[in-house]
This record gives structure tokens, C-alpha cells and sequence, in this order.
């Protein structure tokens, strides 16, 4: 499966986009978006394409919370009632919240109508929008239910990041980083040395970014063996953005909750594998420098494996499967590094109080 000639930018993805709203201007258009796309990014869409005048905007709100069944039977409600049928298209116009859902919600509609996301996110564009993974959380745990479906396809405009505060840019920033690990010493050096979101964050770096993720899905798209890799941080990174769902009145986005993720599987890594200290040290530093460092309350362990257990990857509740890193460029998967270990790589992060490993 080639996912890759979906994927489009610059003039030519607005161009094609162009192309694919006449296509389906009479059956049918409907652009799911949240609060802030509907303010900032929907005007920006209707005035570079035309023929969007009578489609169905559909709202939902933007907070995480929002990520469920619930949100998902509100939108099949109204395409009910905006008499959708098979052959319409919904545009998700949004972050990975706005593509997850409302891809899940297009994939099941009707058995399945056709769906474009249009990432506004930096995180959405180089991760959630690509891969044809979309679903909601049950009850705060991530992702719980959802459907392998790809968009027809997805368009990746530098024109949406500015309307990013700088929080969310580094959100993305996170999976970005992700990546170059996962990739080569070449990537995750070149993050080294520039040592900036915001130097990062332009269409070179975005595509590159992505095109790591497409080589991957490409390979493996039902994740029965190496797209497994993209998991990489996330294992303990989806627990902490759980638990400060839970606990935290403005809690921690996707990507900061993977940036400490991504510190602990590394110190797992270290230990299990022999990965290098010093880029340990060096990945530290680099989330140490962006990324304020976040107070659990006290003896969060017991509640961080819990949140574990339900992650998709385990094959049973007993053992905790983890995406891991053998060095730069080398990832596994598939590893069961015990409770042990991975209460004692919180507690590394939880040391990194001062902000810097030394």
C-alpha cells in the first residue's frame, strides 16, 4: 500500500483541493471544525476555494475531553439532517482531535463516506493526520476505539501554522523529534544543532518529518510489525496525558506529555539496550530547554501503570509492551521492560527537576 501520492502541499495541494471540492460540490460537502479553526482557518479555506458557499459547517469543541463517542454520534446527527449520503465528502478541518474524530465518525457513517483532512496543527500535519488512524478516547484513556481508514487525502499547508500559539507549535515539535530518533543520526542531529521549534517548523521540515511516518505506514499499515516503532514515547507518554487529564485544570497537550515519554523510554532503552548515555543526555537537555518540566503529585506510579495497562500495544494486562530505541536510527518493538524499570525511569524524569541531565 503507497499512501505517499495522497499527500499534498504548496499551490499544487490547493490546486488538487480545488478539484476534489467541485468533484463532490453536488453530492455533498461537510467541514467538521472546533472553535478556533471555525474562527481563524475556515475563512482562509473559503477564500481559496470556491464552491464551498453551501456546505454543512460542523462544530465541535476543541478540548480533549471532547474526544469521544459522544462528540462522534453528534456529528453522524447532523449529517443525518443535512441528508449526507455515500458519496459526500467531509473535510476535517482542524488538529489531530478534529482528524481523529471526525475521520472515525466518516469512516462509520453509512459503512463509510469519503473524508480529506486538512491538518491546522503542527502536530496534526507531520502525525494524526497521517496513517489512516482515527478514533476517541473512553472513559480519558486514549484512543480506546477507532478504525484503520484513510482520508482521500491530506493537505499540508504552512498557511494554517500561523495561526498556532507557540504551545501547540511545540506540540508537534515533540512527534517531530520523535521521528528524527526513530530515522537517523542525520535527523535527530539536525534538531540537535538548531535547537528551535520555530526553525523547524516550515514545509521542508514538515514533509521530511511526515514522509518518516509514510515510509513506515507504507510498510506496515495495520501495525502488526515496524509502524509499531511509531510508538516510540508514547506508551508512557499516553498515561501522563491521561493522568493530567485527570488531575490538571489545564492539562498537558499531546506532545508535552510525549516529550517526557519519550526521556523515560530512552532511560529504559539505556538500560535495557545499551543506548547511548550521552544521547540520552542530549535528548533531555533539548526537552529540558523547551518544555517546562511537570510536577506529578506525589507517588503517581501505581496510577501511571494502571493507565498503562490499557494501552493498545499490550497483548494482555500483565505485560507492558513498549515501542523502544536500540540507538539513533534503530528502533524495537514488541519489549517488556517490567514495572521495575519503568517506575525507575519516572523517577529519572522526576529528577530532572533543575530543567538539565548533567
Amino acid at each position: 500500500m503507497n499512501i505517499s501520492n495522497s499527500i499534498y502541499s504548496g499551490v499544487v495541494g490547493w490546486s488538487r483541493l480545488q478539484e476534489i471540492i467541485l468533484e463532490y460540490k453536488k453530492s455533498g460537502i461537510y467541514i467538521l471544525v472546533d472553535e478556533n479553526t471555525r474562527e481563524l482557518c475556515l475563512p482562509l479555506l473559503k477564500a481559496k476555494c470556491t464552491g464551498l458557499e453551501e456546505a454543512l459547517v460542523i462544530e465541535m469543541h476543541s478540548n480533549e475531553s471532547n474526544k469521544t463517542i459522544a462528540s462522534v454520534e453528534k456529528i453522524w446527527q447532523q449529517l443525518v439532517v443535512g441528508n449526507a449520503v455515500r458519496n459526500s465528502l467531509m473535510i476535517c478541518l482542524g488538529g489531530g482531535l478534529v482528524t481523529d474524530v471526525g475521520g472515525f465518525a466518516a469512516a462509520t457513517f453509512k459503512r463509510g463516506i469519503n473524508f480529506i483532512h486538512i491538518p491546522t496543527t503542527l502536530l496534526a500535519m507531520v502525525d494524526a493526520s497521517i496513517g489512516g488512524k482515527t478514533g476517541v478516547n473512553l472513559n480519558s484513556i486514549k484512543n480506546q476505539i477507532g478504525v484503520f481508514a484513510l482520508p482521500k487525502a491530506v493537505f499540508i499547508f504552512e498557511e494554517f501554522l500561523k495561526t498556532l500559539p507557540t504551545r501547540q507549535k511545540l506540540s508537534g515539535y515533540a512527534e517531530m523529534l520523535k521521528h528524527a530518533m526513530i530515522h537517523s543520526e542525520e535527523l535527530f542531529e539536525k534538531f540537535i544543532i538548531l535547537n528551535s521549534h520555530e526553525k523547524v517548523c516550515n514545509e521542508v521540515n514538515i514533509l521530511e518529518s511526515a514522509s518518516v511516518k509514510l515510509d513506515i505506514v507504507n510498510s506496515d499499515f495495520t501495525e502488526t510489525g515496524l509502524r509499531k516503532s511509531l510508538n516510540f514515547g508514547h506508551t508512557v507518554g499516553h498515561a501522563i496525558e491521561s493522568y493530567s487529564q485527570k488531575y490538571d485544570s489545564d492539562p498537558l497537550l499531546h506532545g508535552e506529555a510525549i516529550a517526557i515519554g519519550l526521556i523515560c523510554e530512552s532511560f529504559i532503552s539505556m538500560r535495557m539496550f545499551g543506548f547511548d548515555k550521552n544521547d540520552l543526555k542530549r535528548l533531555a537537555n533539548l526537552v529540558s530547554w523547551h518544555f517546562p518540566h511537570y510536577r506529578f503529585k506525589p507517588k503517581p506510579g501505581d496510577e501511571l501503570l494502571a493507565l498503562m495497562c490499557h494501552d493498545k500495544k499490550n497483548a494482555s494486562s500483565s505485560q507492558l509492551n513498549f515501542s523502544l530505541i536500540r540507538k539513533i536510527g534503530e528502533p524495537v518493538f514488541d519489549k517488556f521492560p517490567g514495572e521495575k524499570l519503568i517506575l525507575e525511569s519516572l523517577h529519572f524524569y522526576i529528577n530532572l527537576e533543575v530543567g538539565f541531565f548533567v
